[in-house]
C-alpha cells in the first residue's frame, strides 16, 4: 500500500521526500516517467496513472513563488498533487485523469486528517496550515491537504484513504532582517552617466554574481520602508528607482563584469516593475560615456534590449575598448 505524509514544506513518499516547489526531474528520480499532459499554453499535468496520483506545474505559479521567497529554477514550478481515490473527474479543465485510483494512506505530521484538526468549504475539508498537536502544542506548516468531499462520511477505512485529495504549497515569506539604509563606502566608487547601463550592471552584480549587497527585494524594501505601495503594477516603483540611483557600486566590481545580457526576466527589472512584460522601452539605452565605459576594463561583451540600429549605434562607442554589442531581438 501506498504511504504518504506531509510535512511543513514538502511529503514523503513511500520513503522518499520530495520537497516543494518540485521540478519533474526529482519527481521522476523517485516514482519514474510520467504521462505528461499540455492541460493549456501554461499548465503541465504529470500522471502516475498506476499510482492515481497527477502533479501539477505552471511558469504561472513563478511570481508568486519570488514573492514569497521559495523561488529555486524556472523547472521549479510544480507546487501541488491530486490523490484521485474515488476515479472520480475532478478538474473541469483538463482533459483526463489518472487510469487508476490512488490506494493507500494519507497522514500530516504522522497523523490522520481529522474534523477536529479541518476547516470546510465548498470543496469539502482542507487540513488547516496551522496544525493542531495536542492541547498545548499548535504548528504552523505551508502544505494544506484538502480532501474533496461535501458529506460527513468517514475519510478513512482504517488507514486507507477514502476521498479524493489535493496536496498543494502555500509559503509563507520570511521576515526580513536587510536594512537597506544607503551607506556611501569608505573607497572609490563608480560614476555612471546613463542610469539604465547602472541597472543592468546592478543586475549582473547583485543578481547574477551575489557581489554586490544588500540584495534588494522589492517586498523586503516596502516593509522595511513601511511603505504601502502597489506591488502589481507594470508600472515603475518610484521607491525602487530612487533606491538604485542612489546605490554606490564599489570601483572594485567593475572587474567582475565581463558580460552584461539584458532580459525582460532579470531581476532588477522585475524589483522595479513587477508586472513589467519587458514590451516597452523604458529600460533601453543606446548610448554611452567614454567615461563610464572605461570603467569596466573586463568587459568584453554586451548583449542589450533594443534593434540592430541601437546596438551599431553602441557599438561605435564601445568598440575602441574591445566589447562587442548585439541587440538582444536577434539572439537565439
Amino acid at each position: 500500500m501506498n504511504t504518504i505524509n506531509v510535512f511543513d514544506n514538502g511529503f514523503n513518499i513511500n520513503g522518499n521526500d520530495l520537497i516543494f516547489p518540485l521540478s519533474y526531474d526529482e519527481i521522476k528520480d523517485v516514482l519514474g516517467e510520467a504521462r505528461v499532459v499540455n492541460d493549456d499554453e501554461t499548465h503541465t499535468s504529470y500522471c502516475y496513472d498506476e499510482l492515481g496520483i497527477e502533479f501539477d506545474g505552471s511558469i504561472e505559479y513563478l511570481p508568486n513563488l519570488k514573492r514569497k521567497k521559495a523561488y529555486k529554477d524556472k523547472e521549479h514550478n510544480i507546487i501541488s498533487l491530486t490523490l484521485y481515490v474515488t476515479g472520480e473527474k475532478i478538474y473541469g479543465f483538463k482533459d483526463s485523469k489518472c487510469v487508476k485510483i490512488y490506494e493507500g494512506s494519507l497522514t500530516v505530521l504522522g497523523e490522520k486528517i481529522s474534523k477536529d484538526n479541518t476547516w470546510k468549504d465548498i470543496l469539502g475539508y482542507g487540513c488547516m496550515p496551522i496544525i493542531k498537536i495536542n492541547s498545548k502544542e499548535k504548528r504552523n506548516i505551508f502544505v494544506s491537504s484538502t480532501i474533496l468531499t461535501e458529506d460527513e462520511e468517514p475519510f478513512y477505512d482504517g488507514d486507507r484513504l477514502k476521498k479524493n485529495v489535493i496536496i498543494s504549497f502555500h509559503p509563507e515569506r520570511p521576515k526580513s532582517k536587510v536594512d537597506y539604509t544607503i551607506v556611501t563606502p569608505d573607497e572609490e566608487c563608480l560614476v555612471f552617466d546613463t542610469f539604465n547601463f547602472k541597472l543592468a550592471v546592478i543586475n549582473e552584480l547583485m543578481y547574477n554574481q551575489d557581489v554586490l549587497e544588500p540584495y534588494f527585494d522589492i517586498y523586503d524594501y516596502m516593509a522595511f520602508k513601511k511603505g504601502k505601495w502597489n506591488l502589481e503594477t507594470d508600472k515603475n516603483i518610484r521607491a525602487a528607482v530612487n533606491y538604485f540611483k542612489e546605490l554606490p557600486i564599489p570601483a572594485r566590481l567593475a572587474d567582475f563584469v565581463t558580460e552584461i545580457n539584458m532580459d525582460g526576466a532579470d531581476e532588477i527589472y522585475m524589483n522595479i516593475a513587477p508586472e513589467w512584460d519587458g514590451r516597452d522601452e523604458r529600460f533601453d539605452f543606446n548610448s554611452l560615456t567614454e567615461s563610464e565605459i572605461k570603467q569596466f576594463k573586463n568587459l568584453k561583451k554586451m548583449v542589450i534590449f533594443g534593434n540592430d540600429k541601437d546596438a551599431e549605434k553602441l557599438q561605435k562607442i564601445c568598440g575602441p575598448f574591445g566589447i562587442t554589442v548585439e541587440p538582444l531581438a536577434t539572439i537565439g
